[in-house]
């Protein structure tokens, strides 16, 4: 579009932004919502990704030196708190596939860093009733969009499949995150092996009782190496 037209249009049509719905200067956020996010950056854990008060000399976590996780890399674009966790509930609960692109971009740099070597792409699975009443996947229409926009990595939306419906992991401790997601996650029978690296695309990492049943899953199923990204974190 011409640039004047484009002026012309943004006279007309002035932008909302996309979390609180007032007019905004340019697209995504306005001033307000932009400046509540916590973005997560160095230094952090390079193989949690937890965020550190200062740089390590091995990079690693202390919790990681204790248990070294099964997920390689973990990254997050945001702390979650208020901010983060209100464009989270808009997006899951508020139809609001409009927050696609914008959420993307925020989680573009991570993406990048983790699919240099093309691997597939996996979105967290909704069981097929939560599916049926949200009528789509937020974690799929992320993975899906990062990418074709970034034209890196392998979208896989069928390799995992959820075969049991859970309850919500919203107040469980962390032990019975564990336990409700025990068998939830399966390889689809039209994909035996995964034999690949995987990156997994979730909203939010609480306790990672989520990310690591997936990836118990998908490394019985031959997977070499598997990372994970998400919008947002508890820290």
């Amino acid at each position: 579009m011409h640039p004047i037209l484009n002026r012309a249009t943004a006279l007309l049509l002035p932008h909302q932004c996309v979390s609180c719905r007032q007019f905004a200067d340019t697209t995504g956020l306005c001033a307000a919502c932009w400046s509540a996010l916590a973005p997560i950056t160095a230094p952090m854990c390079r193989q949690c990704g937890l965020p550190l008060a200062e740089i390590l000399e091995d990079g690693i976590c202390a919790a990681c030196w204790a248990t070294p996780p099964k997920i390689s890399r973990i990254r997050s674009a945001l702390r979650y708190d208020d901010a983060s966790r209100s464009l989270i509930l808009k997006l899951k609960h508020g139809d609001g596939l409009q927050l696609v692109p914008f959420i993307c971009r925020l989680m573009a740099g991570r993406f990048a860093e983790l699919t240099s070597d093309d691997p597939l792409v996996i979105p967290i699975p909704l069981h097929r009733w939560r599916y049926w009443r949200r009528r789509f996947n937020q974690s799929a229409e992320l993975a899906r969009y990062l990418c074709h926009q970034h034209g890196t990595g392998v979208y896989s939306p069928v390799l995992l499949r959820r075969q049991r419906a859970t309850q919500s992991q919203g107040g469980l401790s962390r032990q019975a995150r564990k336990r409700n997601l025990a068998g939830a996650f399966a390889i689809s029978p039209d994909a035996a092996r995964a034999d690949h690296p995987v990156l997994l695309i979730d909203d939010v990492m609480t306790t990672g009782a989520t990310l690591n049943a997936a990836t118990r899953v998908l490394q019985r199923a031959g997977a070499p190496e598997v990372r994970a990204l998400t919008i947002a974190r508890v820290i």
